[in-house]
């Protein structure tokens, strides 16, 4: 995000801290849209919230909770839950779990991948849950010839070749690495094939690159193109080049994000790539199955052909900076442009072809898609008192190779936390007010297919029911602080319990952290703000956009994360991802997974036995408040242009964040042992989230259903606030004039869209049916005002 100059708080900053429900110093909220960033500043201390909060937590005096058994208790006994928790979580049995589940590959659809979800249905069925069940659906899956490797050649001008890529990645240190079940490298749903051209060099694979290349004279049509892994989506990639013209696609990682050290400080000595490695992944740009879009996959659905399935056309396929490095060092054609250049010690040209004349790159693949069964577990601790609302999560079970890291850390972490919970209801007869589901998924790395199946099965149930969902896509993909991304509605959930009391978590530096928000804000800092936490909404990629995106569900995900000094994981969807890796490496103790285990566990409890939902209403207006101010900011001048006005819009965001502060402030009133009146208030504040998505999708994107926080349509990994609104507005003025006035009429229906959902937003936390909408005065403010209030 931009940088802001430290201020003050300014008084209102100071209003909005007074009505905020946390029972900790205030951190006021700053939101980056375009990023997203929402940073956590402005420390200050009220009373006066102090008691909201308490009153919210369920341990004011006055509250009804805490009386008799069960019930889930959150009185001062509530402390004791959470210590018994965190005493409880166990580092040798997560350590004992991830072993067990890397011993061997698992991708999804394969008989091994089948033996983990029986093994961890027997898991929790010997724990103790109340219901445990397998969940089966037919899905397309894609897979390549477990014998005959997918190639990349270099052919002289007489056809000979001159390289061809060993289709596969070494064994380097685990025993393991060198099982007869790690598949060749491929990229899910390419289609197969063999093409032979000219290549491309198109740095990250963005549509900014591919506009350079044309603003170059570097024509993509009828060309391979060479992208480098990062920056997007690789399925956006993909889809870009297609798109262009191109005839096949290869995918690297670059040495300059994935080994900055160097080429000799890499995987087992370091967490770094090695020259080997090549991160595989689907190319999909959609989530679910292929063939039932918007449906569950069940016996009764209907199934479309492949053929008129939005699934790639041309070769796709990865190779690793060794396989690269054999590309570009033919490369002809002029330099790349500044910036482009890579790690490699090689001259990066950007080609068409090669230097040699006659010379071409080949693609051999046989990659293709299979009709197969893949495997949801599903298990159940019933509440006691509210067993129809359910406070659900997840994490997915399959890996493309051994998931040391992705995804087996967070169902080591999620097996641990089952266990705890069953512990804590033997011990102390503790049972939660609200049930508690546990998923465990399948198929989420070819594009999010299990938990999309089972929403869409599931989805008025879920809709109607579902309080939150908390998702641990992996519990570590780093030791350096807590990462987080969520919806506005949980950020005191999530504060809350990040600034519990944690495992002591020792860095080789020796650097030890107690709580989770004093290591965050220490090291995810805007360097011009004393305290600041960084808190990202929600893209896609993972097990939450069903719930965030389609059913309205408001939804976080957790992890321990790399520092900015680590472009990613670099590891990441390669045969390198092992035990090991997590163990030796990443995490010497499991401290880091024993605490993302405390705190998912101790957000499921409090979100479970709260008698009123801890939910942030206050931040999520300001959240739409300052969203539309950067909206102005970015695209207000342009707007104008047209004569389209965003009076009502604004007016819609006025209402809305009234709304809430209104709702907020007269919550403390409510007759808290009246169990109507709570279920009352609690179906209220569980309506906001559901009140902003559109039932007809976004433009052109009828999968994502949710006007506010949206994936980007040019990288669905990234999320951006109104991107329904901004992606029509991108390049608008680059089409030609019948385009550009498609793409107005496409901004002003939506406009319309978001302003009424919006409206509606604040109209569920009230019983208004008949006032007029847009009655507000628009309460507009500059965004250099906004960024003040900070």
């Amino acid at each position: 995000g931009d940088k802001k100059t430290a201020r003050s708080p300014s008084p209102e900053c100071e209003r909005r801290t007074h009505q905020r429900l946390q029972d900790s110093p205030r951190r006021c909220m700053m939101v980056t849209v375009k990023g997203v960033t929402l940073a956590v500043g402005c420390l200050v201390f009220f009373s006066g919230f102090v008691i909201v909060s308490a009153y919210l937590s369920g341990w004011w005096p006055g509250s009804d909770e805490g009386e008799g058994e069960g019930g889930g208790s959150r009185t001062s006994v509530s402390e004791t839950i959470d210590d018994f928790i965190i005493r409880e979580v166990n580092h040798d049995n997560i350590r004992n779990n991830l072993r067990h589940l890397t011993l061997k590959p698992h991708v999804a659809g394969t008989p091994a991948e089948l033996e983990t979800a029986k093994w961890v249905e027997e898991t929790w069925r010997a724990q103790g849950m109340d219901e445990v069940h397998q969940v089966a659906y037919q899905v397309l899956l894609s897979y390549p010839e477990k014998d005959t490797p997918n190639l990349v050649r270099i052919l002289n001008d007489s056809g000979a070749a001159v390289w061809t890529s060993p289709g596969r990645q070494k064994p380097l240190y685990a025993p393991e690495e060198a099982s007869p079940d790690v598949l060749p490298d491929f990229n899910a749903y390419s289609a197969p094939g063999s093409v032979a051209g000219d290549v491309v060099y198109a740095h990250f694979g963005r549509e900014e690159d591919f506009k350079a290349l044309e603003n170059l004279g570097v024509e993509v049509k009828g060309r391979i193109v060479m992208a480098r892994y990062g920056e997007v989506f690789r399925g956006n990639i993909a889809a870009t080049a297609e798109g262009r013209g191109a005839v096949g696609v290869l995918l690297y990682p670059d040495p300059q994000q994935f080994s900055p050290l160097g080429e000799e400080e890499v995987y087992p000595s370091t967490v770094y790539l090695p020259g080997s490695g090549v991160p595989v992944g689907t190319v999909f740009t959609h989530d679910g199955d292929p063939l039932t879009l918007l449906y569950p996959a069940v016996d009764s659905a209907y199934r479309m052909s492949e053929s008129k399935a939005n699934l790639p056309r041309i070769p796709i396929q990865p190779i690793s900076y060794d396989d690269a490095r054999h590309i570009l060092r033919h490369m002809g054609g002029e330099l790349v442009p500044s910036g482009w250049q890579g790690g490699l010690n090689v001259t990066y040209r950007l080609g068409p072809g090669l230097a040699e004349t006659g010379w071409k790159v080949t693609m051999e693949v046989l990659t293709h898609n299979v009709p197969t069964t893949i495997y949801d577990v599903v298990s159940v601790i019933r509440g006691s008192e509210e067993p129809d609302r359910y406070v659900i999560l997840g994490n997915h079970r399959d890996a493309w190779y051994l998931g040391g890291l992705d995804p087996s850390s967070s169902t080591a972490a999620l097996l641990e936390l089952s266990r705890v919970l069953n512990v804590l209801r033997n011990e102390t007869g503790w049972q939660p007010r609200r049930s508690v589901v546990l998923c465990s998924w399948g198929a989420e790395e070819y594009g999010l297919v299990g938990s999309m199946e089972w929403s869409e099965q599931f989805h008025k149930q879920l809709m109607a029911r579902t309080t939150a969902y908390l998702n641990v896509d992996m519990a570590i993909d780093g030791n350096y602080t807590l990462r987080a991304q969520s919806t506005p509605l949980l950020y005191h959930l999530l504060f809350e319990a990040a600034a519990k009391e944690w495992v002591r978590a020792t860095r080789r530096e020796n650097f030890v952290a107690s709580k989770h928000t004093r290591l965050w804000s220490k090291r995810f800092r805007d360097e011009d703000i004393d305290v600041l936490s960084d808190v990202a909404i929600l893209g896609s990629g993972s097990d939450y956009k069903a719930f965030q995106h389609n059913l309205g569900v408001p939804s976080l995900d957790v992890r321990y994360t790399h520092g900015p000094g680590l472009y990613t994981q670099p590891l990441y969807h390669t045969l390198y991802e092992t035990f090991a890796a997590a163990d030796e490496l990443y995490d010497r103790g499991f401290n880091f997974q024993a605490a993302v285990t405390q705190m998912w566990a101790v957000m499921a409890v409090n979100l479970a036995d709260a008698q009123l939902l801890p939910f942030s209403l206050v931040e999520y207006g300001d959240f739409v408040t300052v969203a539309f101010d950067q909206l102005v900011e970015h695209y207000g001048d342009l707007i104008s242009s047209r004569n389209i006005t965003l009076d009502y819009f604004c007016a819609a965001v006025t209402e809305f964040s009234q709304a809430a502060r209104n709702f907020t402030n007269n919550i403390i009133n409510i007759n808290s042992t009246n169990p109507l009146a709570v279920r009352r208030v609690n179906d209220q504040m569980m309506m906001v989230e559901r009140a902003m998505i559109d039932p007809h999708g976004l433009p052109g994107r009828p999968d994502y259903n949710h006007v506010v926080m949206v994936p980007s349509i040019s990288n669905i990994y990234a999320s951006t606030a109104f991107a329904g609104l901004t992606d029509a507005l991108d390049g608008i003025t680059d089409l030609d004039p019948e385009q550009q006035e498609e793409r107005w009429d496409q901004f002003s229906q939506h406009l319309a869209a978001v302003t009424y959902y919006v409206t509606t937003a604040g109209k569920v936390l009230s019983d208004d049916l008949w006032k007029n909408s847009y009655l507000f005065v628009c309460q507009r403010h500059s965004p250099v005002d906004v960024r003040d209030q900070f």
